[in-house]
């Protein structure tokens, strides 16, 4: 059984005040924004983020670096055992080891963090005032 097709009226738009539209000329000139640009960039950036996992320290292998980073007061990079929304590991946190609270809890930089959820510590090494760049001689 065959179909008849459907008879369309043509669209005839009509002005119903005193403002005409220019039509499709006003998109010409139209551009993505730079704010738009820098979150599609971060947004990417973001997306192709790849952390690396690092080895399950014991209790004792992370009492010790949190001892060594209190006693040196050099900056701890701790990794815990947390992933994101995509199944990817979380970014580490950075900071200065400042204490316990209880049994459970430590300090690192401002945020506070359950014991029992770290994966790995690292103790930070600072760069020496020697070896920074503004005190290199450049090679001529």
């Amino acid at each position: 059984m065959l179909k008849e097709p459907r008879r369309r009226t043509d669209k005839v738009f009509e002005d119903y005040n005193d403002y005409h539209d220019r039509g499709m000329i006003k998109w010409v000139t139209a551009y993505a924004m730079d704010e738009l640009v820098k979150s599609i960039s971060a947004g990417k950036e973001e997306a192709l983020k790849d952390i690396p996992i690092l080895p399950q320290m014991s209790p004792t292998e992370i009492d010790a670096a949190l001892a060594e980073a209190l006693k040196k007061n050099r900056r701890l990079s701790v990794q815990l055992n947390q992933k994101d929304s995509f199944g990817r590991q979380t970014e580490s946190i950075e900071g200065f080891f400042k204490g316990y609270c209880g049994e459970d809890e430590i300090l690192i930089g401002e945020e506070w963090v359950a014991l029992d959820s770290i994966r790995n510590v690292q103790v930070l090494q600072a760069d020496k005032w020697s070896s920074v760049a503004v005190f290199k001689q450049q090679p001529y």
